[in-house]
């Protein structure tokens, strides 16, 4: 028998492999949850791993009981507060499993605080939950500060802003920084129900978000400027945003060839009739934007005009209504808000493509054989 080889009863019926495997996979599995009172003495610390700094958000103790005890994963300051006030037991979320292991009571201990209860959503689930939150609590009458559950930290951070509180209130709720949840706002902005739902079931990646946003900030500021009402301008981005994901999903590499390197949308230059950028890529790399052509099978990438245009007055009247914009902020209150610096950052993205429009005027394409048009 080779060293470290378990030996195998005669007695015992070998499962199949398929069956092992199965068993395996549930031998730490929970088998049940309860909400019961535990006797303070019967609860012993998790191994491995030390206690949290940090109190728990729990309102109660959360332990596992195994065959050979239970055993405190999150809250034990509650367990001695509690015993320190001369109580026996204490009420729990107790997890029971069949097999002992101080490896999995560990794991359990560090997950705790890392996977959520039910698991983790996508991407897009978290940009659509987000903005639906945003709409909800920007509606509500209630006092903003009975939502952000922090004790006596309750109210820091809110200002005169409405929309701001909105902020910080989601980031206290979903752990995560308020320039982060302005992120997923940004990628939620001017989408309908129906195209946050086709991006959901098709787990769209936060990479073609990222690579599109640009793109998308230019339309919107194009279609506003316009005196498109917001109705509108939802109802294009978001025939843009879906057309954009399927273009995406059209295969455009063999599967030999090493996936392109993730590029964020960049202005295309044109000399006839201006459309919008096409972004492609798969769900493992950020679309590659590209000119709407004809493709290989026949079919025109789908259309959309460019905020910029292509006449000489243009460049002066956008540098313009740029300039104009900025100044009007810039005269209103000392803070601007949360809408305000986002206004500012897509008036800078629309700089950036004038500037570019502007420094490198339309001609000759290096390498081309053809002149200007």
């Amino acid at each position: 028998m080779e060293k470290g080889q378990i030996p195998k009863s005669s007695t015992q019926v070998q499962p199949s492999p398929g069956d092992s495997k199965e068993h395996l996979t549930d031998k730490y599995a929970t088998c049940r949850e309860d909400i019961a009172e535990v006797a303070i003495a019967d609860i012993q610390p998790c191994p491995i791993i030390p206690d949290y700094k940090t109190p728990t958000l729990s309102t109660q103790p959360i332990v596992v009981r195994t065959p050979a005890a239970c055993f405190c994963i999150d809250g034990l300051n509650i367990i001695e507060q509690t015993k320190a006030a001369g109580q026996s037991s204490i009420r729990c979320h107790i997890y029971h499993i069949a097999q002992h292991s101080i490896i999995e009571l560990a794991i359990r201990k560090a997950a705790i605080r890392v996977m959520p209860q039910g698991g983790k959503c996508s991407y897009v689930e978290l940009v659509r939950n987000t903005h639906r939150l945003r709409q909800a609590l920007e509606s509500t009458s209630d006092d903003l500060g009975m939502f952000t559950h922090g004790g006596d930290r309750r109210g820091v951070g809110f200002t005169d802003s409405k929309a701001s509180n909105v902020r910080v209130v989601l980031g206290s709720r979903l752990s995560k920084k308020t320039t982060t949840i302005s992120k997923y706002l940004q990628h939620g902005d001017s989408l309908n129900d129906a195209v946050m739902e086709e991006l959901v079931n098709s787990g769209t990646p936060k990479t073609f978000f990222e690579a599109v946003q640009t793109q998308k900030d230019i339309r919107i500021t194009a279609l506003r400027a316009e005196g498109k009402n917001e109705t509108a301008i939802m109802a294009e981005i978001s025939s843009l945003v879906s057309a954009w994901w399927k273009e995406s999903q059209r295969p455009t590499q063999s599967k030999t060839t090493p996936p392109e390197k993730p590029q964020p949308p960049q202005p295309t230059r044109t000399t006839g009739p201006t459309s919008s950028l096409t972004p492609r890529g798969n769900r493992d790399t950020a679309p590659t934007p590209r000119s709407p052509q004809i493709d290989s099978g026949g079919n025109p990438d789908p259309p959309a005009s460019d905020p910029i245009p292509t006449d000489e007055t243009a460049p002066k009247a956008e540098l313009k209504r740029i300039g104009e914009a900025l100044i009007e902020i810039a005269d209103g209150q000392e803070s601007p808000t949360p809408q305000q610096i986002e206004r500012i950052r897509t008036l800078i993205v629309d700089l950036s493509a004038l500037l570019s429009r502007i420094a490198d005027p339309i001609g000759p394409e290096e390498g081309e054989t053809g002149g200007a048009v």
